[in-house]
């Protein structure tokens, strides 16, 4: 139990959505040993905004300490698949792993098709919930012209992605060509649908130079997207994926 009330401090630390008032009252309550009394607050607090993901993991904690197995892993992958949260989704895989689960075992294994919901603007598609190396939540903007997927210099430090002393590529950027280091990320997931060992370049976009990216990480290229068929439907702001 000490582990997770751990756990529960340092999400507290950096939660924003919910009163500390109510948080701290539930947490009490954990630490008391008085589960019900405490899933009762930590589920309201869930009931009330749906996206306060804090919420639904101390949830899911507390379910666990009462051997509701199943109602804390369906609240863990709830968390995984829809918060941007990295924190709370390292701590929710945890949790799953704890109880014999891992996050791949939540999709179903012979996944073939997707259909993304995606933000339209213009020219621009922007791909939400993709999914790096298994452990960061991110945008892309899909792009069918663009030989490699592209991933930020910043987004290439958050996955620990070497670039020094890798085969570069010549690129051209709104200031001329430059040579961009040509990398492998390990795992790139979009709802579900899975390409390994993806090649992919690093370089900033001028959203990332200016400051202003809006948590887009690069490029969803034909490194990626080559592995399906494409289907765009700008009226409903809608992209299908079907595996080749």
């Amino acid at each position: 139990m000490r582990f997770f009330v751990l756990i529960i401090a340092i999400i507290l630390l950096s939660a924003s959505d919910v009163s500390a008032k109510t948080l701290q009252d539930g947490l009490t309550l954990y630490r008391m040993g008085h589960y019900p009394e405490a899933e009762m607050i930590f589920r309201e607090l869930a009931l009330k905004k749906p996206h306060d993901y804090t919420a639904k993991y101390m949830l899911a904690v507390t379910l666990v300490n009462m051997q509701r197995y199943n109602e804390a892993k369906a609240l863990y992958k709830n968390v995984i698949s829809r918060s941007n949260n990295d924190r709370l989704i390292k701590l929710c895989r945890t949790g799953l792993s704890n109880l014999g689960e891992t996050y791949g075992s939540y999709y179903q294994p012979n996944i073939t098709k997707a259909v993304l919901n995606v933000n339209i603007a213009g020219g621009v598609i922007v791909v939400n919930d993709v999914l790096l190396n298994n452990t960061l939540k991110t945008k892309l903007i899909l792009d069918t012209g663009a030989s490699f997927t592209m991933i930020s210099k910043a987004t290439a430090r958050k996955l620990n992605i070497r670039t020094n002393g890798v085969q570069t590529v010549k690129i051209m950027t709104g200031s001329g060509y430059i040579n961009a280091p040509l990398v492998k990320i390990p795992e790139i997931e979009v709802k579900g649908l899975i390409v390994r060992n993806v090649d992919a370049i690093v370089a900033d976009l001028p959203v990332h130079t200016s400051g202003d990216s809006h948590e887009i990480a690069g490029l969803l290229g034909l490194s990626f997207l080559e592995n399906f068929r494409i289907s765009i439907d700008r009226a409903n702001n809608l992209v299908v994926l079907e595996k080749n």
